[in-house]
C-alpha cells in the first residue's frame, strides 16, 4: 500500500511541476520606454561608461576580450573586408567635439565595422541568470536608420528592428523574458551605416521571473529514488 501511495505521489508531483515549468516557447517582451521597462524589472544595474577613460580621450577594446563592465561584455564578431572592428569608449569631452558622436549624455560606447558591407556585429553578453536588458541607441551616420537587434534567450532567437531618430533623442530598446535567461543581444547595421552608439546599458531581472524547475528526467530520478526508499522501508518492516 505504501508503494502504491509513493507511485501516486510521484505522479502528482511530476504533473504539478511540469504544469508550472517554464515553457519552451517562453516569450520575449520589448519596450520602447525606459520608464515602462524599469516598471517591469527588478535589480537593475546600469552601465553609463563614465570613468572608464579620461573625459578628453578614447580607448579601443579589441577582440577577443572586448570590454567587460558590471558583468556585461561588449565585443564584436563576424566578417568584413577589414574585420569586425573594435568597441571604443569615448569620454564625454571628446564625444562632444564630434557632430557624429555627440549624444549629450556624456561617455559613450561606439562601434562601427570598418569598410562596410560585411556580416559584422556587436554582441552584448549578459551575466548568468539575466532576464532583462535595455540600452539607449543612436546611429552614427546617417542619424536615421534601422538597427537590427537579435535576442538569444537560450530556447529561441528573435529579431527586432529599431528605428533610430535624429539627435539628440535616443532610441530605447528594452527586452524581458518571462522565463528563460537572455544570453546575448546582437546588433547589426545596414550597409552604408557608419556605426552605432550605446549608452545606459541596463541588465537585471524581469519582475516575476521564476527560478528554473527540474527537467522531466530529473523528476523521474527523484521519484525513482523516493519509490526505492519506500520499498526498502517495507522490506525492513
Amino acid at each position: 500500500m505504501q508503494f502504491g501511495f509513493a507511485r501516486a505521489y510521484c505522479g502528482l508531483l511530476t504533473w504539478a511541476l511540469l504544469i508550472g515549468a517554464p515553457r519552451a516557447d517562453a516569450s520575449l517582451m520589448t519596450f520602447t520606454s525606459r520608464t515602462a521597462f524599469e516598471g517591469a524589472t527588478t535589480g537593475l544595474t546600469t552601465v553609463d561608461f563614465e570613468g572608464i577613460v579620461p573625459t578628453d580621450s578614447a580607448q579601443a577594446f579589441p577582440n577577443p576580450d572586448g570590454l567587460t563592465v558590471e558583468g556585461l561584455r561588449f565585443r564584436t564578431g563576424g566578417t568584413g573586408p577589414l574585420g569586425s572592428g573594435d568597441v571604443t569608449v569615448y569620454g564625454a569631452a571628446l564625444a562632444e567635439q564630434s557632430a557624429v558622436l555627440n549624444t549629450g549624455t556624456g561617455a559613450i560606447l561606439v562601434w562601427g565595422p570598418p569598410n562596410q558591407p560585411g556580416t559584422a556585429y556587436l554582441d552584448v553578453l549578459l551575466p548568468p541568470g539575466s532576464t532583462a536588458f535595455a540600452t539607449d541607441i543612436w546611429a552614427q551616420q546617417p542619424f536615421v536608420t534601422t538597427v537590427r537587434v537579435v535576442v538569444n534567450s537560450g530556447e529561441a532567437t528573435e529579431n527586432f528592428d529599431i528605428a533610430t531618430v535624429d539627435r539628440p533623442t535616443a532610441s530605447f530598446f528594452g527586452v524581458t523574458s518571462d522565463a528563460n535567461v537572455i544570453l546575448l543581444v546582437r546588433l547589426t547595421i545596414p550597409s552604408g551605416q557608419v556605426g552605432v552608439i550605446l549608452d545606459n546599458a541596463s541588465v537585471g531581472m524581469a519582475d516575476g521571473s521564476t527560478d528554473p524547475v527540474p527537467e522531466p528526467g530529473t523528476l523521474a530520478l527523484l521519484c525513482a529514488g523516493s519509490t526505492g526508499l519506500t520499498l526498502l522501508r517495507r522490506r525492513k518492516m
